[in-house]
């Protein structure tokens, strides 16, 4: 039943935002991170009510739906972006991987890196489409100053909100995490930075 629950609140999230998309012409960047924020929070609070098993299911699941709606423009509140990315594909991943590595025994690690993936990737998005004045470009990635500094300050936010006591760690994390979402690119930060996120708050919890 918890399981069946978990499936049908991403879809009706998923579902939602497209219709709304289609109805009120949103535009693609902000529902893309809407969708972003909102089934992260769900993978999030999820190992509370279902095992590390059905989380892992249900997220491959999504990724392979995720693959045949981009390749065939079903989702357009989700795919109709200009940039290259998988980034919608590698999200379900990068939760099932985090996880078969983190749960059951480090819900705390595992809750961090998804919502740092979720909240703080999505803001620094956000941001950096809105605000971004300054940018800097390595190889083919091009990233905005301004969206760096929201992604490090939400990070800073959720790493104290998981971490007892002050440390100078606390700093460190966000600062690492922020490095590694401006260097990667093709969606591969939504992979790589809920695994990143839970190895670096592990230390701390």
């Amino acid at each position: 039943m918890k399981l069946t629950l978990l499936i049908l609140t991403s879809c009706a999230f998923i579902l939602g935002t497209e219709v709304m998309k289609r109805k009120f012409s949103i535009p693609t960047v902000l529902t893309r991170r809407l969708i972003h924020i909102g089934t992260a929070i769900v993978a999030g609070i999820s190992p509370l009510f279902v095992t590390q098993e059905e989380i892992i299911f249900v997220s491959i699941i999504f990724a392979v739906v995720l693959l045949v709606g981009r390749r065939y423009g079903i989702f357009s509140a989700i795919h109709s972006v200009e940039r290259d990315t998988f980034g919608e594909v590698f999200l379900p991943l990068g939760v099932a991987f985090s996880a078969l590595l983190f749960l059951p025994h480090s819900m705390g690690a595992f809750q961090f890196g998804v919502f740092v993936m979720g909240i703080s990737d999505a803001l620094a998005g956000l941001a950096g489409e809105r605000f971004g004045r300054h940018h800097i470009k390595f190889l083919s990635n091009r990233k905005s100053l301004e969206g760096s500094l929201v992604f490090f300050l939400s990070s800073l936010i959720l790493t104290f909100l998981f971490v007892q006591g002050f440390d100078y760690r606390i700093l460190v994390i966000p600062l690492i995490l922020t490095g590694v979402e401006f260097f990667l690119e093709y969606g591969l930060d939504n992979l790589i930075l809920p695994i990143a996120g839970a190895y670096l708050i592990q230390a701390l919890l």
